[in-house]
């Protein structure tokens, strides 16, 4: 039995040691395993990591996957180890949905690091860019990929259309649309990327460095508010004011 236990104590301890060691390099560059990915082109990888974030698989967080890794190949190497703190790699994704996790995973361009741009397009389609340079690519899933996910994995978009779509699913069918749409994600990786996607070189529209603004108080609720965000005739937030935008799964909306 103490041999037993030793045993496990020594197992404890390698894995100890093991995930110290990862915490680490991890602690010194946070995206050291995405770049090491990116540089192998390690899709499953890169897969595997977005679901930490994404929660789940589905063909959406892989395709946003995949074009990141494309796309960042394309600009160069430099593009794979941006941290965001100088802004200086951009992601114009064109959709708020999977595609866009998959994007911020793999580039490290996000809403909270500024590097993420999003426009309310409802494309699959996500433009990389750097600043300084006149030229970017803008990556865009073909139509075609629909087709893949349904020959690889029947049940699928029937189980999309009664789970998600209809909100009409069994806890059964729940749980069996998540095994499908991890097949999905699967499949779809093991695909030439030029089979379902198009590559463009384009001159991208990029906006200028996010800027630092000061902080106001508003008179209605007393919350601290940048004072880029508030309403110029009362001096109160735009909550307070009931004039802001909130962006939900149908996009932009206004809420005034």
């Amino acid at each position: 039995m103490k041999e037993n236990v030793n045993e496990n104590a020594g197992d404890l301890f390698c894995s100890g040691v093991l995930e110290s060691a990862r915490i680490e390099k991890l602690r010194i560059n946070p995206r050291a395993e995405f770049g090491e990915a990116l540089r192998k082109k390690d899709i499953a990888t890169c897969l595997v990591k977005t679901a930490e974030i994404h929660g789940h698989y589905c063909p959406g967080s892989a395709l946003g996957v995949m074009a990141s890794m494309y796309g960042l190949h394309l600009l160069g190497p430099d593009c794979m180890n941006s941290d965001g703190v100088m802004e200086n790699l951009l992601a114009i994704v064109e959709i708020n949905a999977c595609f866009a996790d998959g994007v911020q995973a793999v580039s490290g361009c996000t809403l909270g690091n500024n590097s993420l741009i999003y426009r309310d397009l409802g494309k699959l389609a996500v433009t990389f860019a750097v600043r300084g340079k006149e030229e970017g690519v803008r990556i865009r899933a073909r139509p075609e990929f629909k087709k893949y996910v349904g020959d690889a994995v029947p049940e699928f978009y029937p189980l999309m259309e009664k789970v998600i779509m209809n909100r009409a699913g069994t806890p059964e069918e729940e749980k069996s649309f998540r095994e499908k749409g991890q097949e999905a994600a699967f499949a779809l990786m093991k695909l030439p990327f030029e089979k379902i996607f198009v590559a463009e070189t384009v001159v991208p529209d990029i906006p200028d460095y996010a800027p630092i603004a000061a902080s106001a108080v508003c008179p209605q609720c007393g919350e601290i508010v940048m004072a880029t965000k508030i309403d110029r005739d009362t001096g109160m937030c735009f909550m307070c004011s009931r004039k802001y935008r909130e962006v939900e799964g149908r996009g932009i909306v206004e809420k005034a």
